[in-house]
């Protein structure tokens, strides 16, 4: 009995604690309704048991402040300003206030917990606020413009009108890390009161000092103080201080790691302001080395048939030659440029060398040193195939020859014309001997190749007469007829070879100069074979009377013969060559007469006639 009212009033006891936590419960949710919670703020400012409309109030000059906080960003001695006005900042104040509102009143059981914990702990609210992304993204945009910048070196500059030095300082680079800033932005848009931020910028050293672009201008104002004059060949260039002023620029150049900033003349620049056919006062063509020896050689040789010839020492003196100069726009600009930097008024110009094709020392060393070969062929005086030899003589004489290069007797003399001065004399022509320009010269060609020919050097191009012609060697002779006959050898020496002419009144000799490749040279001539009977060719002349013959020709046999050379080769060994030729025989040409000379039959008063016509024609 004793333990059922226990029980009883246990269950009493219970019962009463959960009514009386209810009756506290609904008394405190009825003294704070519509309230805010106590122990609340929003962005500090306390809104503890107010409405929903005094808090409203209570924050409104918070909010009206928040608009106008300025954020500012710092960069060298710059300043970048807003506020959040400008960007779109606003506040939502009726969620903001709400929010506030909502502590305590999330739902059952939290509730209850947040709103006895209200009493002891403070709470504060952050205001709802918003932006303008895009007015933030221009606000950065724009301030980026300001700021970024590439390395600058620095620049100098003069007026050529006024010769006035202008100079910018150098500068490092800086470009502003706009997604950084962005949200820095933001973040300082979100927090209180004013803020003074270090814009994130990315910098780079400047490449150029201060002094370096100081030293650079002291340069450029040297350099125009007065006028520039470089002489060279006796002749003068003078730069005027307003053309200096045009050609010179301040130019940025890669030392190792750095930079510096220096005055430059640039070839471009200086060849704006100077006159090109001015500047060829200062050309000289240079001269090629030359070589003096002797047309009349140290010995003689003129044998028609077999014989031997060897080199004999000969004094060949080298005349020296000179390099030519030039103007050269790069090598003027160089120097100038190391004038006007040290402040100098004038020198000495630098002009471009031009090698000689030979220069002195080439000659020197392929100078001759022997008479390697010569020979002479005589003909009557007095011709004009004397002339045209002679003239030819002149014309090929002092040829000079160097290794590997080729002798040509047309190439050197062109058409022998009679605008050149050659005369007309005979030349074959199929078969028949005619007077032509320059007939004659075929004796030079064959003077030449004998000459050649005991030189050991290389024999390229001959032809024989199609007729044997006894004042010329056997076997050993040329004909000449331009562009096709021609005589032509090449210098197989290690030297030059000198080709010298000379002649008399009835000989023609052509020498040659150089170093020799053999001991001797020989020529071996076999006996004619084959031979040949000539033909006899009869024709008409009208102007010859009836039964009056003329021998045109009176022609002569062919035949063959065959001429060995034998090179005595100085390095050891000897080269052979047979040269065969054949001579077609030269037919006998006769003119018959064809007009009647006969005196006609005529009476007296006809003979009278006649008689007074031969008088008049006297």
């Amino acid at each position: 009995m004793t333990r059922r009212r226990a029980l009883i009033l246990s269950g009493y006891g219970f019962g009463g604690l959960l009514v009386l936590v209810a009756l506290l419960t609904g008394l405190l949710w009825a003294v704070q309704a519509g309230k805010v919670m106590p122990n609340t703020s929003v962005a500090g400012v306390d809104v503890s048991r107010m409405s929903g409309d005094e808090a409203r109030e209570a924050i409104a000059p918070l909010v009206e402040e928040r608009r106008d906080d300025p954020v500012v960003f710092t960069f060298e001695e710059q300043r970048f300003s807003t506020i959040p006005a400008d960007v779109g900042y606003g506040v939502d104040v009726d969620q903001t206030i709400d929010a506030a509102l909502a502590r305590g009143r999330s739902g059952f059981p939290g509730d209850i917990r947040e709103r006895l914990r209200a009493f002891n702990t403070p709470r504060d609210i952050e205001l709802i606020d918003s932006f303008d992304a895009d007015a933030v993204l221009a606000w950065v945009d724009a301030t980026a413009a300001e700021v970024d910048r590439d390395v600058f070196s620095g620049t100098v500059t003069v007026s050529p009108e006024t010769l006035e030095v202008v100079v910018e300082l150098p500068h490092g680079g800086a470009e502003v890390r706009r997604d950084e800033t962005y949200d820095t932005l933001i973040e300082a848009l979100h927090e209180p009161g004013s803020n003074e931020l270090a814009l994130p910028v990315d910098t780079e050293p400047q490449r150029v000092s201060e002094d370096d672009i100081t030293a650079a201008a002291a340069q450029v104002e040297r350099a125009v103080a007065g006028p520039l004059e470089l002489t060279a060949n006796d002749e003068a260039l003078v730069l005027q201080p307003e053309q200096i002023a045009t050609i010179i620029e301040v130019l940025e150049r890669n030392v190792g790691e750095g930079s510096v900033i220096e005055l430059v003349v640039t070839p471009d620049s200086l060849m704006e302001v100077l006159d090109e056919e001015e500047l060829e006062r200062f050309d000289r063509q240079p001269r090629n080395a030359s070589y003096s020896a002797s047309r009349t050689p140290p010995r003689t040789f003129d044998a028609p048939g077999n014989a031997t010839f060897s080199p004999v020492p000969a004094n060949v003196e080298v005349e020296p030659g000179q390099t030519g100069t030039r103007f050269d726009p790069e090598l003027a600009a160089d120097q100038i440029t190391e004038l006007l930097r040290a402040g100098a008024r004038g020198g000495e110009l630098k002009l471009e060398t031009i090698e000689a094709d030979f220069p002195t020392q080439l000659a020197e060393q392929l100078k001759p040193t022997h008479l390697i070969s010569t020979f002479t062929t005589y003909h009557p005086a007095g011709t004009p195939r004397v002339h045209n030899i002679q003239l030819l003589a002149d014309t090929i004489d002092h040829t000079v020859l160097l290794p590997g290069e080729q002798f040509s007797i047309n190439q050197i003399s062109g058409v022998r014309s009679c605008a050149k001065g050659y005369q007309e004399d005979g030349m074959i022509l199929r078969g028949e001997l005619v007077d032509v320009c320059g007939g004659g010269t075929s004796q030079f060609g064959t003077t030449t190749l004998n000459a050649a020919f005991f030189s050991g050097l290389q024999l390229d191009q001959w032809k024989a007469h199609s007729w044997y012609i006894s004042r010329y060697p056997m076997g050993r002779e040329a004909t000449l007829n331009y562009p096709d006959l021609d005589v032509r050898f090449t210098n197989t020496s290690p030297g030059a070879v000198i080709v010298k002419t000379t002649y008399t009144a009835s000989s023609i000799t052509v020498s040659l100069y150089g170093q020799p490749i053999a001991n001797s040279v020989s020529a071996s001539h076999g006996s004619p074979t084959n031979p040949t009977e000539p033909a006899e060719e009869r024709r008409d002349n009208d102007e010859l009377c009836e039964g009056v013959e003329d021998v045109i020709q009176s022609g002569g046999g062919g035949f063959t013969v065959q001429v060995v050379r034998t090179v005595d080769l100085i390095d050891g060994g000897e080269a052979t060559r047979t040269i065969r030729t054949v001579y077609v025989p030269q037919n006998r040409i006769i003119e018959e007469g064809t007009r009647d000379c006969s005196p006609p039959d005529q009476d007296e008063d006809d003979d009278e006639d006649e008689s007074d016509d031969e008088d008049e024609d006297d």
